[in-house]
């Protein structure tokens, strides 16, 4: 029987930018990138979901609802190469494991369960 893992990771890239910039943790920002002569947010912080903000949203639709929204370049293919790193790390635990852009992975994890005695400590051991 087949069997997957889908991982979606919603902050993708504003949780690395945060990894990389300690001080960012905690706060609101997001990743804009120019459209249609606008600047539109393409991802976002979770503090800055919290604040209504969203992705999509015109930057200054954003900084109307908060005022000291940070702002950083968005970089198109900055998600694929995360995501790609981050499935040849999960070779550990499948043969086979893909990206799933915008923010995902799927994992093969038929014939794996039973190295880690089961479902559930499969489960918790990729979390």
């Amino acid at each position: 029987m087949k069997r997957y893992v889908a991982i979606a990771f919603r902050h993708l890239l504003t949780d690395d930018l945060a990894i990389h910039r300690p001080e960012l943790r905690g706060k609101a920002f997001v990743l804009a990138a120019p459209e249609r002569g606008r600047m539109v947010i393409r991802a976002l912080s979770p503090a800055a979901a919290a604040e209504g903000v969203t992705v999509n949203m015109v930057l200054a639709d954003a900084r109307a609802l908060y005022p000291d929204l940070e702002v950083f370049d968005y970089e198109p293919h900055r998600a694929e190469k995360l995501l790609k790193r981050l499935a040849e790390q999960c070779l550990r635990y499948t043969p086979m494991a893909g990206v799933d852009l915008p923010d995902g992975l799927i994992l093969d994890a038929g014939g794996c369960t039973h190295l880690w005695k089961g479902e559930r400590p499969y489960m918790g051991e990729i979390a």
